[in-house]
């Protein structure tokens, strides 16, 4: 009973939670209503009455399948709040109206009904329920009146209608400071969330960048080396130190470094992977893992990284800066640990730059 009433999804779950809840509600109310027509407070007879009950329970389990199907979904409002509010408040007025005497009493109903649109309203959608209510039974009143005036006290009816009113407008004022409270404590959330989000990217990227920082690469080499290990995959480790880049900051400016910094990690970028990861490990040196990949293709990425920015043309920078990368390589399947393949890696790229810079190093034999 309880899978065929709430659905999987969550908040399908809770929409239906809340409107079963209305429901109960409009049950005690319907049971209050029969006992004040066995007691003869109604001047109609049973076949209508009851029939006015089947009615307005129809258009209750109306909402029940609405909200069970998920047609609710393609409305702006999937809870149906104003919707279900209405209908009750309609039901309420027309046995207010049905009643001959205790209408005051019965009033007091409209008060729980208006409650559940505390926490769902906003401000204007509670203005058009409490309307809709003052306005009803003012009509109420105005109609018996004029056509069933033996039925109805005027003056008593209309300073009922008036403490009424004032009680829903003091209700209106509380919904709206509520609504403001939600729409605060809502606001603050997002900003924690947003806030969180920025600590959790500063905490693993470098902020010139924008590429992963020392610690969050050496936890995917981790993760890599485990993987590797299972699958009997290889991955190579990719070591790259910009040459000369002090003598690029101390003649250029530390500026002219930053925007060098920057557009070798759009490179580097555009010609790795996805699955690849690129670090900075420091001011001008960069580490890249090559994910499911050995030696050679590995070589063949490293060249055209070197290659790509020996010929870059930095002079909207400054007009006679230039500048290259030393690469050294290294695989994992050759010395089965990360401590040594990231060592091997740094070393050949020393060795690189040993043998004259701008160039890639990729085994211990190579030479001048």
């Amino acid at each position: 009973m309880i899978d065929l009433l709430f659905s999987s999804d969550p908040k399908q779950a809770l929409r239906m939670y809340r409107h079963l809840a209305a429901m109960l509600f409009s049950l005690m109310f319907t049971l209050v209503s029969i006992s004040f027509f066995h007691n003869n407070l109604y001047s109609i007879r049973p076949v209508t009455f009851y029939a006015i009950i089947v009615f307005f329970w129809t258009g209750g389990f109306l909402f029940t399948v609405v909200l069970r199907t998920g047609f609710n979904k393609r409305f702006s409002d999937p809870s149906l709040t104003v919707p279900q509010i209405l209908w009750c408040t309609l039901f309420l007025l027309t046995v207010i109206y049905l009643l001959n005497e205790w209408r005051g009493l019965m009033l007091m109903a409209f008060f729980g009904v208006f409650s559940f649109g505390y926490f769902r309203l906003r401000l204007n959608e509670l203005l058009y329920v409490a309307l809709f209510a003052i306005f009803g039974y003012a009509f109420i009143i105005g109609y018996m009146f004029t056509n069933e005036s033996d039925r109805i006290e005027i003056k008593f009816e209309f300073i009922q209608w008036m403490i009424f009113s004032i009680t829903i407008t003091v209700m209106l004022y509380t919904g709206s400071a509520i609504q403001e409270l939600r729409e605060r404590a809502k606001k603050q959330y997002m900003e924690l969330q947003d806030a969180l989000q920025l600590n959790k990217t500063l905490a693993i990227t470098d902020e010139l960048t924008g590429l992963y920082n020392r610690r969050y690469f050496m936890d995917m080499l981790a993760k890599q080396k485990a993987l590797s290990e299972r699958d009997g995959s290889d991955f190579v480790i990719c070591c790259c130190d910009l040459d000369h880049f002090k003598h690029i900051n101390n003649t250029f400016g530390h500026h002219a470094g930053d925007a060098v910094l920057q557009q070798f990690t759009k490179i580097l970028k555009s010609i790795l992977r996805e699955i690849d990861y690129v670090a900075r490990f420091s001011g001008e040196e960069f580490v890249c893992l090559l994910v499911n990949s050995d030696i050679d293709n590995a070589l063949k990425v490293a060249e055209r990284i070197r290659v790509v920015l020996s010929n870059y043309n930095f002079s909207d920078i400054a007009p006679s800066l230039h500048t290259s990368v030393s690469i050294g390589l290294a695989n994992f399947k050759q010395f089965n640990t990360i401590q040594e393949t990231l060592m091997s890696a740094d070393n050949r790229m020393y060795r690189a730059k040993e043998l004259g810079r701008n160039r890639v190093v990729s085994s211990d034999e190579e030479t001048a």
